[in-house]
């Protein structure tokens, strides 16, 4: 008896519950119980989002990102067996186990001379792709993980490739946007930040002085100085970087330097070229002559300055793309290629 009454407890709350529930949707308006029916689903549709975010992290996938580890492995196991240099997909074995660069199947035979039909290695492709590590420039500023074999032309073009301080006696060693930090508190010079395509009117410098200018994206650093050329002057604009103009992937830029009389806009002398690249090495014999094409100022501009101040330069910077990759074509291989994995 006492379970029966307990039953018929139960039943009668569920019905009481229903009915008042009943009650109060027949006692709201329909505007009301359409909301509040659309925030009960608007829950449910956020509860299930979590629920299949849960299952997301803990499967692996979805749109999060992998997991990383460090891990440590002998060198020998990313280079190839032909070439010694790092492997560069995709990879191939030889009939005596041997994982080459697919484009070292025709010079293999001069250190393997079993080397006869070569198999693809997918699953070395797989590690050889995502093996990554850090810039050697790491210490300078760069935060880029690279995969191990393009770290080389990464670091050819890497901006953060550290150059020296071009004063005489200086042996500051940094990257170029370092640099410029180290110019203006160091050494005073004036750094003012230029805009590509807008000509930028500043003071000539003085000999053996530097004005520095950034570059608003990317942050490029470039030098204009000046020295004496007789009676006339010698005035040049270099990008500071390490690792030369014709790094693959390297910003270009073209310059414009001209420089007016103040008494007349007919006296113009004028230069236009190609921003050569200069790493400071050297600093001691650095010279504005010395650095490829230079704006030569004659005496009638530098003497007719107002007020004894320096002359004003105009200085225009574009950006002119990046340095084209070789269109030399990978050699293929003549060899016989059996399907099947490592």
């Amino acid at each position: 008896m006492a379970e029966q009454s307990k039953r018929g407890s139960q039943l009668e709350n569920g019905e009481h519950g229903h009915n008042g529930k009943k009650a109060r949707a027949q006692a709201m308006p329909n505007g009301a119980i359409k909301q509040e029916q659309q925030e009960i689903d608007e829950a449910a549709e956020e509860e299930e989002e979590q629920e299949e975010g849960e299952v997301s992290q803990g499967s692996g996938s979805g749109a999060m990102e992998e997991a990383q580890i460090n891990l440590r492995f002998g060198i020998t196991l990313f280079h190839c067996r032909s070439c010694r240099l790092p492997l560069k997909p995709p990879t191939f074995k030889c009939a005596y186990g041997h994982v080459i660069c697919g484009s070292c199947c025709n010079s293999h035979e001069q250190v393997c001379r079993g080397a006869a039909v070569y198999s693809p290695c997918v699953e070395v492709d797989a590690f050889v792709r995502g093996a990554k590590q850090p810039c050697a420039y790491e210490e300078f500023g760069c935060k880029s993980s690279v995969v191990y074999f393009e770290a080389a032309d990464h670091q050819r073009a890497c901006q953060w490739a550290p150059c020296s301080c071009p004063d005489p006696g200086c042996g500051f060693f940094s990257s170029p946007a370092r640099l410029a930090s180290h110019f203006a508190g160091a050494h005073s010079w004036p750094v003012t930040e230029v805009s590509y395509g807008k000509p930028l009117r500043v003071a000539l410098p003085p000999p053996r002085g530097w004005h520095v200018l950034v570059g608003e994206e990317g942050r490029r650093v470039f030098l204009v100085s000046a020295c004496t050329l007789g009676a006339a002057a010698a005035v040049s604009l270099v990008c500071v970087r390490a690792n030369g103009d014709a790094a693959e992937g390297a910003p270009q830029f073209r310059c414009k330097l001209w420089a007016e009389a103040a008494s007349s806009k007919e006296s113009v002398a004028m230069m236009m070229s190609m921003v050569a690249s200069c790493s400071m090495s050297g600093a001691g014999a650095f010279s504005a002559a010395d650095q490829g094409m230079f704006l030569a100022m004659p005496p009638e501009i530098l003497d007719d300055a107002f007020g004894g101040e320096a002359p004003v330069l105009m200085v225009r910077i574009d950006r002119a793309g990046a340095a084209a990759k070789s269109t030399t074509p990978a050699p293929r291989s003549s060899r016989p290629v059996a399907l099947g994995g490592c």
